[in-house]
């Protein structure tokens, strides 16, 4: 099998650029996925409509709808982000998770509780959460590093990414463990990751692909990460999804030729 490097080594000899459809087309599967791993029952047509005008045909949940229009609002703004270059820090993230919960944290009775006890948007968790995880059909919780805890681990993360030397997917892969093991958000944590990735793919001149879906266990890797407090599962799970991406792409264009495009747009 041909490693991460090699089939970049070849896409980037093809100069394939992504096109605005193109772009455009995997900023909704981003959101698809990454709410359907969250428990969404919008299909993706749905998602695309929700997005773009704020309606859908069918029956649609008011939670689901506020879920795809405030994700695809934080990858808007994890991608300019990306795109700019701007620098990965603490207020980029406070920011993103922000944009995340914006019409959720307003409109989804499930957060009263929260907000009760004075919890803000833009802020980390103000108590300590679980994590719930059903196996074989069993409820199964793990406690979640204290408020004060999880402000430390995300700054320590984001050091040591920062000055990392280290391979990019090897670096991402610990950045996404370990800001999904400091669980520093009241919600949205798996998510968060998912930005992330989202956000440094550009930063650091990769295409914008999709490297979550709800048959690669994404989110099981960052649970057995969180449990074995190891960063190799989730590790896999890119790597997999990076090299299946690349490989597809070599192989049309073989076949089809396809020619380069000009470059690829953000909405925001």
């Amino acid at each position: 099998m041909k490693t991460f490097e090699t089939l970049l080594k070849q896409y980037n000899e093809l100069g394939l650029i992504q096109s605005k459809a193109e772009f455009d087309k995997t900023k909704i599967e981003f959101v698809y996925h990454s709410n359907r791993l969250e428990g969404s029952n919008l299909t993706i047509i749905q998602t695309q409509d929700i997005v773009n005008t704020h309606k859908a045909s069918g029956e649609v949940s008011v939670v689901d709808s506020l879920m795809a229009i405030d994700n695809y609002r934080a990858l808007n703004q994890a991608l300019s982000f990306g795109a700019s270059k701007y620098p990965l820090t603490e207020k980029m993230l406070l920011n993103l998770h922000e944009s995340l919960l914006k019409n959720s944290f307003e409109l989804d009775p499930a957060y009263v509780s929260w907000k009760e006890k004075g919890q803000e948007l833009g802020a980390y968790k103000i108590k300590s959460n679980r994590i719930l995880h059903i196996q074989n059909d069993v409820e199964v919780y793990y406690e979640t590093p204290t408020p004060e805890e999880s402000q430390e681990m995300i700054l320590k993360s984001l050091e040591a990414y920062n000055s990392s030397t280290e391979s990019f997917l090897e670096k991402l892969s610990k950045l996404v463990q370990n800001v999904y093991n400091a669980h520093a958000f009241f919600d949205g944590n798996k998510r968060m990751t998912r930005l992330l990735i989202a956000n440094q793919l550009l930063a650091n001149g990769f295409p914008f692909i999709v490297l979550h879906n709800d048959k690669n266990a994404y989110n099981e890797a960052l649970i057995d990460g969180f449990v074995n407090q190891t960063h190799e599962q989730i590790k896999n799970v890119l790597v997999t999804a990076f090299n299946q991406y690349l490989a597809q792409q070599i192989e049309e264009q073989k076949h089809t030729k396809k020619p380069k495009s000009k470059g690829f747009g953000l909405i925001l």
